[in-house]
């Protein structure tokens, strides 16, 4: 795909998220025949717009489509397509990118590791000075434990390479079902069968992107059906489960513990109960936070401007 011009807004509060004037000199010597409008924030992108015919951007609202009148196509590095509203014509087409998974499963090994090597005790013996060797008797090694992937797309098959690496029977969930799972899923399940496969599972994984379709989709009934010290971490969107009943999940079981990047309202605010619960990994959405990040989104967003 030629670009006759290129606006790009890919100013962000996180640091890791802003390109740097480096990274836009590099897309400047790649496209040479494209006109570059670089916008510093909301008002300048504003105020280009009108010429532009294809964005590079974070987010962009549906009124401004009306502003936007040449507009083809915008590239994205959001991983939630909650980021970017729609043409309501379909006139504007919006392409995502796929990388992601290889910085996020590392935030979720992470907190399995957290959990399977007891972390976080290990940080408050260090901080009291303790020697406490036997309470380490109840780690549980990753290899062997069935791991249960809810919302298996892109992200989620990219963690199940890491998954089996350690040697993880890996379960994916999917809508739709999957005639020939990757190599790196053991078995691929639709939603209606994930009851049966919720008290097998040692770890349990939700990937589930936000919108009105997984809003609770994980309900009490689930929480119970969970197999007793589980644990549970979601690195997806913090709508699709009452935090009320996950809450009643990890201090009265099934489950042993929970990590969670997401939450329903964000920033977590200081009142909320999650906060105090011991057996809980708080961080804040910050799963996909690399400083490789947007380097990863312009290899693979020039290598697919090449094959468009």
């Amino acid at each position: 795909m030629k670009l006759s011009n290129l606006l790009i807004n890919l100013k962000n509060p996180i640091d890791a998220f802003s390109a740097t004037p480096a990274q836009i000199e590099r897309i400047r010597q790649t496209l040479p025949e494209t006109e570059i409008m670089l916008a510093t924030g909301k008002d300048q992108f504003l105020e280009l717009l009108p010429r532009a015919e294809y964005g590079l951007v974070w987010n962009f609202k549906t009124a401004w489509y009306q502003q936007a009148p040449n507009l083809k196509a915008l590239f994205t590095p959001a991983a939630g397509k909650d980021w970017m509203e729609p043409e309501p014509t379909g006139r504007v087409r919006t392409f995502y990118g796929s990388f992601h998974g290889r910085i996020m499963r590392e935030s979720l090994l992470s907190m399995m590791l957290w959990f399977s090597r007891s972390l976080g005790q290990s940080a408050r013996d260090q901080e009291q000075k303790v020697w406490g060797r036997n309470s380490y008797s109840s780690n549980q090694a990753l290899f062997g434990r069935r791991v249960l992937i809810i919302g298996c797309g892109s992200l989620g098959c990219s963690a199940a390479e890491l998954f089996k690496a350690f040697g993880m029977q890996v379960v994916g969930v999917r809508r739709t079902a999957m005639v020939t799972p990757p190599p790196c899923i053991d078995r691929m399940i639709t939603f209606d069968q994930l009851s049966e496969e919720l008290p097998l599972a040692d770890h349990i994984v939700l990937l589930l992107p936000g919108g009105p379709e997984t809003g609770g989709l994980i309900t009490a009934k689930h929480f119970k059906a969970m197999k007793p010290g589980a644990v549970l971490y979601n690195l997806g969107r913090g709508n699709c489960y009452c935090e009320a009943d996950l809450l009643a999940a990890l201090q009265h079981g099934p489950l042993a513990g929970a990590g969670l990047d997401v939450f329903a309202e964000e920033p977590l605010p200081a009142s909320s109960p999650l906060w105090e619960q011991p057996n809980l990994l708080i961080t804040p959405h910050s799963s996909a936070i690399s400083r490789e990040y947007l380097d990863l989104f312009i290899d693979e967003w020039l290598q697919r401007l090449a094959s468009l």
